[in-house]
């Protein structure tokens, strides 16, 4: 599946419109069933520097077939949302997840490299919680759903860290880091489930479900 470009080519946020941006997101992510169709609709994706930088950034083809970090972030999204309304709960937890989702990659334009038919993007999830920080400054964010969306997507690569089921000790890290900064093992494992649908034919199962199980049996 791709993504058509924004219909008519927009200037860029002035100062003035950061607020009504921040403020439109904030009501996609908590409202739309299909995020995507609803940031292209409100132009947001070329109109947000973060979003459009999104556009073209290559992707390794074996793991990503989809395409491109925007076309693959937008997928991330109805997935996040779709995965929230199967089985719902407050609606501000699901702007958190889903506006993680949208930017679990926005560190990839800055970190990607291209090596013949290998592409990498080594730290782009530690680089992009803390571009979510200064973007939620910039869109006026609340500061606490601004820090637990950096959170969520600044370990949203916590389980490649692991070989098979992670270990008592790296769950419950993962779990209190998450906890201190206002979101939960439960919301990052929605994320993680959205990063691994969101790749067309070689979309995968939640990885985070050992995390999920092993923090169960900790309870």
């Amino acid at each position: 599946m791709t993504y058509a470009k924004d219909p008519d080519s927009v200037p860029p946020l002035g100062h003035q419109a950061d607020d009504q941006a921040g403020d439109a997101l904030r009501r996609i992510a908590r409202h739309a069933t299909e995020p995507s169709k609803e940031l292209l609709r409100e132009r947001l994706v070329s109109r947000l520097p973060e979003l459009a930088a999104l556009d073209s950034v290559p992707q390794d083809a074996r793991w990503h077939p989809e395409g491109d970090v925007l076309t693959h972030s937008l997928l991330a999204a109805d997935a996040a949302a779709a995965r929230w309304d199967a089985a719902p709960g407050p609606i501000d937890r699901r702007e958190i997840v889903v506006l993680a989702a949208l930017f679990h990659d926005v560190g990839k334009p800055a970190t990607t490299r291209s090596d013949g038919d290998s592409v990498t993007s080594h730290g782009h999830a530690e680089l992009g919680g803390e571009i979510v920080l200064r973007m939620g400054g910039r869109l006026g964010w609340p500061d606490r759903e601004t820090t637990a969306i950096a959170a969520l997507v600044r370990h949203h690569m916590a389980h490649v860290s692991v070989q098979g089921d992670p270990t008592r000790r790296a769950v419950g890290r993962l779990s209190r880091r998450l906890a201190d900064a206002g979101t939960s093992l439960a919301e990052w494992s929605l994320v993680v489930a959205a990063d691994g649908a969101a790749r067309g034919s070689a979309s995968t199962g939640s990885r985070a479900e050992p995390w999920l199980r092993i923090a169960s049996s900790m309870e």
